[in-house]
C-alpha cells in the first residue's frame, strides 16, 4: 500500500507552454470565459471572475497553471 502522504504530482510544463501559446492567440473574451469554465469545473459558482484574474496576463497565467496540472501526473 502506498502512503498517500508520499503522493507527488509532476507538472508537465511542455505541454502547459503549447497551451498558453494557444491561448495567447485567442481573444479576451474567450480567455475570460474558459477561466471561468475552469473554475467552475473545481468547484467555484461565482459568474464573474475573481480581483486576481482580471488582466490578461493573469488569465493566461491561471490557464497555464491549470494546464500543467491537468496534463501532468501522479507518482506514488
Amino acid at each position: 500500500m502506498n502512503n498517500p502522504a508520499k503522493t507527488v504530482i509532476r507538472v508537465n510544463w511542455d505541454r502547459a507552454k503549447e497551451v498558453a501559446l494557444e491561448w495567447e492567440r485567442a481573444s479576451l473574451t474567450d480567455i475570460s470565459a474558459y477561466c471561468l469554465e475552469i473554475l467552475q469545473e473545481i468547484g467555484c459558482s461565482d459568474t464573474e471572475l475573481p480581483v486576481n484574474l482580471q488582466t490578461r496576463q493573469q488569465q493566461l497565467n491561471f490557464i497555464a497553471g491549470f494546464a500543467s496540472f491537468a496534463f501532468g501526473e501522479v507518482n506514488q
